[in-house]
């Protein structure tokens, strides 16, 4: 709860003037750097970048429609408030990321397109779209940039129609930067745009308008320089005009960024199929021995692809003499890996297999003679390709950390199954550190066996996990095979009862539950879940198998069933961290009763408090205007039972003196206490109208200042 410093106005006053609708107090908001406006739109900035983080969760865990609907939803939230610094940064690095990483938005729409989901990645670059442009001329950088870089996305998308008209807007927009700096930056994100449609002309005219802007800049930093002169020399690299990138690049005063410039047009030049120049460049541009030698290898590999095999060797060659020139011998390594990947992938494992032995820290050795089986496979030596993979694998498992081992691990599943490595793809699998990963690499193994006709693997891969011969067996029932269906099927189900520990079968159990619902068989799912039920009592509720199963069970869409499971625990600390995650998750699916129902088993009103303010806050943005008021209702009578002072601060960090005393700690305002909820709780009727109900909050405030902080606050919804 915010206190106020100020509290000057009598309660009878604020009253009078909050009644009247007057805008007398926002002054005061003012005085204290808070807008009505700021006010008005701070519940909706907090939604935006929750949405944000939410999205950013769903592409890394590989959810791309709820991503692309989190996405879609913050822009068109972003078009609801005024525009401000954070919010528009915020827009530019979701849509062009950082020079570290890629945006986000290229990230899910990259993403989307190789799974054939164009038109959902179009739905979202609309809505990007839509509130880049938006933007006024005060923002015309943010919006110069923005719109440029959804134009390159519409391109991915094969829009080009809207790639156009997008760029176009971007034109329109960079009219209004202010700033050699800025206009240098805008431009060049435009030209790149211009390269990516093919139009070269075009992008030239406006690299020279950039390279001019750029020229007029009196840089206070080589990074700076750095900054606006590497794309410049590439871009000029990209539309032909090679001369004038050497030239551009050589006046890079930082020695890293100048040298990567060089790699880069390298590169490029190489792609553009003469690997002879592209060679010489690196010879006369590149003096970093790192850079020299990966660049080397990048344009071998692209030699290879363009069927100029007799420039391969020498190119890998010199690569691999450059990278064992660096004296350490962990960075040395490091170097080494990507070189030996690319001879690889460029058609020479046997050479690539024959100079690993530098490579002594298992997790980039193991990288390394994966990529080394995946040529072999490709090339058809499929022995050669499994003991190659099974080498990986060995050292693989001299890894320390089992996060490191995962990432490798699920690539290597992936990659050998796409292959046709079942063995060793499934052995990969069975070394996953992690059960809940474990299971998905396997069941989709096996579900891709089980599809194309292959029961050896499908079954194999499968009773790795009992779990998983139910999802399968339901496989085979859906493609005719019943009776292979119900034999795995009872296979499945007698070694879950085999299980050794009461956590295996609690979890087992819950998945046999969702597999059954999928399949249509509602009954039979209930009927197990009275297991699930039944084992949770000989589980402790601070094991870590309560959440699996909590969330095997959201997953599979069995809320009710969740809810059920939640019912019957009986640790508050426990049972509440789930409640609430299912109050969210019924929030969202619109189910308010069953959010109802959740919220009663909790038995904080201060957490009941605040949820229901969450069901609040959800009916308000749908219109639903009487949920809302039932909810505050609720909220207030609650509020009321809160126990302990009305206002609460919360102290962290600090130390004691030789004397006992505490010093150096940070005070928090404790956001859980009656005074700050019974804030938010009048807020939330002011939004909604309610005048009335809002002054009776205001007034079981006990504190003035407190009346009279959320009395300017309330000013601003009349």
């Amino acid at each position: 709860m915010k206190k106020s410093l100020v509290g000057t106005v009598g309660l009878g006053l604020g009253m009078m003037l909050f009644m009247s609708g007057c805008k007398l107090l926002e002054p005061l908001a003012i005085a204290q750097g808070v807008t009505c406006q700021d006010e008005q739109n701070q519940a909706t900035y907090n939604r935006l970048f929750e949405l944000r983080d939410r999205a950013q969760n769903h592409i890394q865990s590989g959810k791309l429609e709820q991503a692309a609907k989190d996405l879609i939803e913050l822009f068109q939230g972003m078009q609801t408030v005024s525009p401000r610094r954070d919010t528009v940064l915020s827009l530019i690095e979701i849509v062009t990321g950082t020079q570290a990483q890629e945006g986000m938005l290229e990230t899910l729409v990259n993403r989307l397109v190789e799974q054939g989901k164009g038109s959902q990645a179009v739905s979202v670059l609309d809505a990007a779209a839509g509130v880049s442009n938006s933007l006024d001329t005060g923002y015309s950088y943010g919006k110069t940039r923005t719109l440029a870089g959804i134009a390159r996305l519409y391109i991915q998308t094969e829009q080009r129609d809207r790639a156009r008209t997008t760029l176009a807007r971007a034109i329109l927009a960079e009219t209004g930067i202010r700033g050699a700096a800025f206009k240098t930056k805008g431009l060049s994100e435009i030209a790149r745009t211009y390269i990516a449609l093919g139009d070269t002309l075009q992008a030239s005219q406006i690299l020279g308008r950039s390279l001019q802007q750029a020229q007029s800049i009196v840089y206070q930093d080589a990074y700076s320089q750095a900054w606006d002169f590497q794309p410049l020399a590439i871009y000029y690299g990209q539309v032909g005009q090679l001369d004038k990138a050497l030239e551009l690049a050589r006046t890079i005063p930082e020695p890293y960024y100048r040298n990567e410039t060089f790699a880069r047009i390298a590169k490029d030049v190489a792609e553009q199929g003469n690997i002879e120049r592209a060679h010489e460049i690196v010879l006369n541009g590149v003096s970093d021995t790192e850079i020299n030698a990966r660049v080397l290898a990048e344009i071998g590999l692209r030699s290879a692809k363009q069927g100029q095999s007799d420039r391969v060797i020498p190119l890998f060659t010199e690569a691999l003499r450059q990278a064992n020139l660096i004296s350490d011998p962990n960075t040395r390594m490091v170097a080494l890996s990507p070189i030996l990947i690319h001879y690889a992938e460029a058609g020479y494992p046997d050479q690539a297999l024959q100079e690993i032995t530098p490579l002594e820290r298992p997790e980039i050795k193991a990288k390394v003679l994966s990529a080394i089986a995946i040529e072999y496979a490709t090339q058809g030596q499929r022995e050669q390709a499994s003991t190659i993979a099974g080498q990986a694998l060995e050292t693989v498992g001299t890894i320390s950390e089992a996060h490191e081992q995962q990432f490798l691990l699920m690539d290597m599943v992936r990659d050998y199954t796409r292959l046709g490595l079942y063995e060793v793809a499934i052995k990969a699998a069975q070394q996953v550190p992690y059960p809940e990963k474990k299971q998905a690499l396997l069941l989709a193994l096996a579900t891709e066996a089980a599809n194309r006709g292959d029961d050896e693997i499908a079954v194999k891969a499968a009773e790795i996990m009992p779990i998983n011969l139910v999802a399968v067996a339901f496989i085979y029932q859906n493609i005719g095979q019943l009776e292979r269906g119900n034999e795995l099927l009872n296979r499945g189900i007698k070694s879950i009862d085999s299980l050794e520990t009461n956590e295996l079968k609690f979890e087992a159990f819950a998945s046999l539950v969702v597999e059954y619902a999928k399949a249509g068989q509602q009954a039979k799912a209930e009927e197990l879940f009275t297991q699930v039920l039944l084992i949770s009592n000989q589980v402790q509720e601070n094991s870590y198998a309560w959440v699996t199963v909590f969330d095997r069970l959201v997953e599979g869409g069995l809320d009710d069933l969740a809810l059920q499971l939640v019912r019957s625990m009986k640790e508050e600390y426990f049972q509440s961290s789930l409640i609430k995650r299912l109050v969210e998750t019924f929030i969202q699916g619109g189910q308010i009763d069953k959010a109802y129902q959740a919220i009663e088993l909790l038995k904080s009103p201060a957490e009941k408090v605040t949820n229901l303010i969450a069901i609040a806050d959800r009916s308000l943005k749908a219109g639903e205007q009487d949920v809302a008021r039932e909810a505050l209702d609720k909220a207030f009578e609650l509020a009321r039972t809160i126990p302990g002072e009305e206002s609460n601060v919360m102290r962290f960090g600090g130390q004691m003196d030789a004397e006992g005393n505490w010093f150096g700690y940070t005070e928090v305002e404790d956001p859980m206490d009656r005074g700050s909820l019974y804030e938010e709780i009048a807020i939330r009727f002011g939004q909604l109208g309610k005048k009335d109900s809002a002054m009776q909050v205001v007034r079981s405030l006990q504190s003035q200042t407190l009346q009279n902080q959320v009395l300017q606050r309330l000013a601003c919804y009349r």
